[in-house]
């Protein structure tokens, strides 16, 4: 009996993610319009872009097609922004530019405001993960002009924050503070505890490069809080690593130890690589305070150490190219010939209830 329930699970398991696009496809036939299957493909990919980038580029690619044959700039537009997304996310920025400038054109021409900022963001992070900072500063810009005239004061907050950073990087630390400030101020007003809980540690960061270390202290610990209340602690991590790089600014290298303690338990928890890097470069400035010289040389190795390791694993993997799944389009009825997962599964099922049934009795 638990072998063919076993058998049954197995199955089931192996196959949902394969009817998982196919159920989709069965769910756009039933649309009246294209532009009802651009926004259900567009939804689904966009939600699953973190989790499974493959089967998020198969709905990007098909909420392009419905939109190529919508013929209307909007919802092919609103594809090519998904399609941006998902090079972005895999490290293909000459890819996700592209995507993102065809989309930008397209907005441009039907005047979707929305649309050109959030365009314009995103152009942003390309250029400035390019290091082209006056471009990525020019589209900033341009959308937080355009989200003000909106009043889309999340939107308002997410061009301050990156304009901020931004400015961190051009080593313009008074103006990357006043769009910080900026950022909390509003967020405050609405409650917004994801950007304050940002704007707090980015803060922190200022303070460090201000030699401000006790205003830095009492940024992270805010950060801290606010995590807390989100119950986001993995990114508490970031907060006790400025704290830890307050405290060796201060000299004080047992408060340092104690706060790098706690961020490395929370980055093992986690498996928080980015922040395992940052740790080693903060242990490797603790040893520095503490004259051992050995530690802190090797920390600094593992450091560096762990940021090729990424690097090469990311060169590893083909960047450039999703794999080209053979769908057919929504909206046109074919016939398949698949596998009848749903007659096995019945077959199954009621081999195990006539087992139970003979077991039962039997007794």
């Amino acid at each position: 009996m638990k072998h063919i329930f076993y058998i049954f699970f197995i199955l089931n398991l192996l196959n949902v993610k394969a009817q998982n696009f196919d159920s989709l496809q069965v769910e756009a036939l039933a649309l009246p319009h294209d532009t009802d299957r651009v926004n259900l493909f567009y939804d689904e990919g966009f939600s699953n872009r973190a989790v499974d980038a493959q089967y998020a580029y198969n709905c990007a690619k098909e909420a392009e097609r419905c939109g190529q044959r919508a013929s209307l700039p909007f919802y092919s537009a609103k594809a090519m922004n998904l399609l941006g997304i998902l090079y972005y996310r895999r490290g293909d920025l000459s890819t996700a530019l592209s995507y993102h400038k065809k989309a930008l054109k397209l907005r441009t021409a039907i005047n979707d405001k929305k649309g050109i900022a959030l365009s314009q963001a995103n152009l942003g992070n390309i250029y400035s993960d390019l290091a082209r900072y006056k471009s990525a500063e020019v589209a900033y810009l341009a959308a937080l002009e355009i989200n003000n005239e909106l009043n889309n004061v999340r939107q308002i907050d997410n061009c301050l924050l990156n304009l901020g950073v931004l400015s961190v990087q051009l080593k313009a630390i008074g103006i990357a503070e006043n769009y910080f400030l900026r950022a909390l101020k509003n967020a405050e007003k609405r409650f917004d505890y994801e950007v304050q809980a940002s704007c707090y540690n980015n803060l922190a960061y200022i303070n460090i490069l201000k030699q401000n270390y006790d205003s830095s202290i009492a940024n992270s610990l805010n950060s801290i809080k606010i995590k807390n209340l989100m119950d986001n602690e993995m990114e508490m991590a970031d907060s006790y690593l400025n704290i830890a790089a307050a405290y060796i600014n201060k000299k004080e290298g047992l408060n340092a130890l104690k706060n790098l303690v706690i961020a490395d338990s929370i980055i093992e928890k986690f498996n928080y690589l980015s922040a395992k890097i940052a740790s080693f470069k903060t242990y490797s400035e603790y040893y520095k305070l503490e004259s051992n010289y050995e530690k802190a040389f090797a920390s600094l190795q593992k450091a560096n150490a762990l940021t090729d390791s990424l690097a090469i694993a990311n060169k590893q993997i083909d960047e450039s190219n999703f794999v080209e799944t053979e769908v057919e389009p929504a909206g046109v009825k074919t016939e398949a010939s698949k596998f009848p997962f749903l007659y096995l599964n019945i077959f199954i099922l009621l081999i195990i209830l006539s087992a139970v049934f003979v077991l039962r009795y039997k007794r």
